[in-house]
Order: C-alpha cells, then structure tokens, then sequence
C-alpha cells in the first residue's frame, strides 16, 4: 500500500506536470528511413502492359508451334500461351527449375541476347516421344543433366521453335533467330545484368502423355527501339498475294470493253453563226493536218495518234501511250 499516492500528492503531481515543473519522457521517435534511390533509366510499372502487340506476336506463334512440334515430336503436341510478365533478369533465374536448358539466341538485328528455355520434364519428353515412346519421362531428374543425345534433339526442336518465333514476327519486325549456345546453370546464361528488366512469356506444352513449360526471355533493352511498332493495339497481317485469284482478275479485265474517242478538232462560233449554217459550208477547227490527235480511253486522254484509214475503214495509228 505504501506505493499508492495519496490523492493530494496525485493532484500536485498533475499540477506540476501542467505548469512544466515536473519533467516527462517524450516519445521515443521513430528512426526515419532512408529515402530509397529510383532508378530513372528503368521504366516504371509492368513493361508487357504497354506492348500490347507482344500478344498479338505470342498468338500467332503459339498457331505456328502447334503445326511444327506434332511433326517434329511424332505425337500430338498442343501449346498455349500461360503467361507475360515483366521482371528482374535475377527474379527470373531464381524462379528456374533445374534441371533446365537454357539456349541463347539473338534476334537479328536487335541488340543483345535472349533465351529459350525448356524444362527438364519437357525435355524428357521429347526425348521420349523421338524414340518412340509416348512421350512419358520416367528419368530422376534431380542432379541430373543431359546427355549427348538429349542435348542433340534439343538443339533441334530448339532451331524449330526459334523458326516458328521469326516468322511470328515477320509481320511487325522482321527479324532472323540465330542459335548461339545452350547451358544448364543460368549463372553462364547471364545475358543481361541481374537488375536489368525482362519480358518472360511462359507457354504450356502438353504432349499425350505428359507436359512441360517453355520460356521465352527477352530483355528489355532488345525491344526499345521498336517499342514504337509494339505498343499500337492492332497489328494487321501481312497481305498475302492469292495468285489464282489475281490470275482471275486479271483474266475478267482483259475481256472487258472500253470506249476510245477520237477528237479530230474543236471549234468555236457564235450563236448568229450557228444559226446561219446552211449545207456545204466549212467549219475551221483548231487542228492542223499534220499534227497528232488526242484518243481518250473512258473519257480519260491516254494515247495520241495519226488519223487515216484501214480497211476501207477509219482508224487512228498510235503514236504515244504516256499520257
């Protein structure tokens, strides 16, 4: 009881706490944070968002890749775009699965390299499904890598899809894919710095009996000097030339009929002059004999000539089709 304060030494100590006599802890303040440093030469918020054609690239080659794998694998193949997503080149390192091969390429003639990756089960796979199999993988892929034989029918299914990839975006930038190099650890595979920023578009292949996920990894400073032609919200195909139905449009003009006129002259009267015409009289016009005239072709002047006869008919010899 001896710690309790008696109502008079409670109400002096409120008293002298009021008046500044009795001194009080302040609040201890919060250490202020460091102002974090911003990177102005890196573009803010998900980079994939502002490209909007990139879409437009991935659906078409996720077209293409569905008539070249089946051929390739000797199964059924289908493929499906799973995801786009702009991240740290660190980021995206970390969040491979091992094994993997990575394949270095460039995109002729942007800057740099990228990557294409494929996942050890899918790789397996295919391995699988080129001998014969369905395509099932039965390998204990933990610490394992790959053998001569593996690394071979990677290289070629990787030269197939990088094929697919060029003429995917034939009709926005035309580029040529050349294989550089393939690798397992993605610390040979630093194509750009750890902080540098990329567009990671991941597919899903699903063969018969099995699937895997295929990766596509280009940096970002690649696509800055066309990210003009990515950013529009349509791109339009390529026309491609139909050469029966050109042949059959061509056929259909040479047989239709056009008017040619033949002016011989002009001249000017008067009204009184018009009315006094009588037969036999002469009308001198603006033409001399030697000179060319004018033939016009649907109304539209297009050849000269020389007027004479033919066949005992009229005719005109051309002289000039410039007009």
């Amino acid at each position: 009881m001896a710690n309790i304060l008696s109502q008079d030494e409670v109400d002096s100590l409120l008293e002298g706490i009021t008046e500044g006599k009795v001194e009080t802890e302040t609040a201890a303040t919060e250490p202020s944070q460091a102002a974090a440093a911003y990177d102005f030469s890196r573009p803010a918020g998900p980079i994939h968002l502002t490209l909007p054609t990139l879409g437009i690239i991935n659906e078409r080659f996720v077209g293409l890749l569905r008539a070249s794998l089946p051929n390739a694998s000797r199964s059924v193949v289908d493929v499906n775009l799973a995801s786009t997503e702009s991240v740290k080149f660190s980021e995206f390192c970390r969040s491979l699965p091992l094994p993997s091969s990575l394949n270095v390429f460039k995109m002729e003639p942007l800057r740099g390299f990228s990557l294409l990756v494929l996942e050890g089960p899918l790789v397996f796979s295919f391995v699988d499904s080129s001998f014969g199999g369905k395509g099932v993988s039965h390998v204990k892929m933990e610490g394992r890598g790959f053998t001569a034989i593996e690394t071979k029918i990677v290289e070629k299914m990787v030269r197939i899809v990088l094929q697919d990839l060029q003429q995917a975006w034939a009709d926005v930038q035309s580029i040529k894919t050349v294989f550089t190099r393939s690798e397992m650890d993605p610390q040979f595979a630093g194509i750009v710095t750890p902080e540098d920023v990329v567009i990671v578009n991941k597919f899903v292949v699903d063969l018969e009996n099995g699937s895997g996920m295929m990766t596509i990894c280009i940096p970002y400073s690649s696509l800055e000097s066309i990210k003009n032609k990515l950013k529009s919200k349509f791109q339009g195909e390529r026309l491609e030339i139909d050469h029966a139905w050109r042949k059959y449009i061509q056929e259909q003009i040479l047989k239709m009929t056009v008017e040619l006129r033949c002016d011989i002259g002009k001249a000017e009267i008067s009204g009184r002059d018009l009315l006094e015409m009588k037969v036999n009289d002469i009308i001198l016009l603006d033409q001399k004999i030697g000179d060319p005239v004018i033939v016009h072709v649907e109304g539209i002047p297009k050849l000269k000539g020389y007027p004479g006869s033919f066949n005992k008919k009229k005719a005109i010899r051309i002289i000039e089709n410039t007009l």
